[in-house]
Formats: C-alpha cells, structure tokens, sequence
C-alpha cells in the first residue's frame, strides 16, 4: 500500500481515514497533516490512499469494453485495466500511467485538463 505524505496528495483527493474506515475528501494540508471534513486534522499515518475498483469506475459512469472500464466524451476517453490508465483527449494526446488508487485517477485525470468529478 502505497504511504501517503504531503507530497502525493492534492485538496480535493479522496482517501480513507484508517481507524473508521470512512473515506472522505481532503480539504487543506500542511507537512504534518492532512485537513478534511472531520473536525480534527489527520496525521499522514491515520490516512490510506483508496484502491481503484471497478466498482468504483461503474458507479462514475464507466462502462465494460471488452476488458476495459471506459468513459467517453466527445472531447476525451479514460480508459482502466487492472492498474493500466489511458487518456486520449479530443487534440489526438494519449497518455499511459499506472493507476492503481483514487487519487492517482484524479490526478491523472486533473493533469490531462479533464473536468470529471471522481465520486466515491
């Protein structure tokens, strides 16, 4: 499992607070802590990154392609694989990185100038 620091996480991404389970959004964030929707800043070590699933992409609107979970728009596709992530973007860029948690689609999906919100 990947450990998270100030440094691999941005405000807005999700991630999960260890001791109740409960996944939730990141507000703020300085080098010793994590602010989100809990009325008390986390230490990094009480949070974890969420695991992608396909779950999680179908509840976002991706659809099973022949293996692949894809969205499409007219102006761009995310695909997913097990932990292989394509974006193709309506100017003819493809980009290919290893995914494997929440908020590296988000960040993925962020750097590529997509406007999709990732619900979890």
């Amino acid at each position: 499992m990947e450990k998270l620091d100030c440094r691999s996480i941005m405000i807005g991404d999700w991630v999960m607070v260890k001791l109740t389970q409960h996944n939730t959004t990141v507000t703020n964030i300085d080098s010793n802590s994590v602010y989100t929707e809990a009325a008390f800043p986390l230490r990094y070590d009480e949070i974890e990154p969420i695991p992608l699933t396909p779950e999680i992409l179908e509840q976002n609107g991706f659809e099973d392609w022949d293996g692949w979970l894809c969205f499409d728009t007219d102006e761009f596709s995310i695909s997913w694989c097990g932990t292989i992530l394509k974006i193709h973007s309506d100017n003819g860029t493809c980009e290919l990185v290893t995914c494997m948690y929440v908020h590296e689609l988000q960040h993925a999906i962020k750097l590529c100038g997509i406007e999709k919100e990732i619900k979890v």
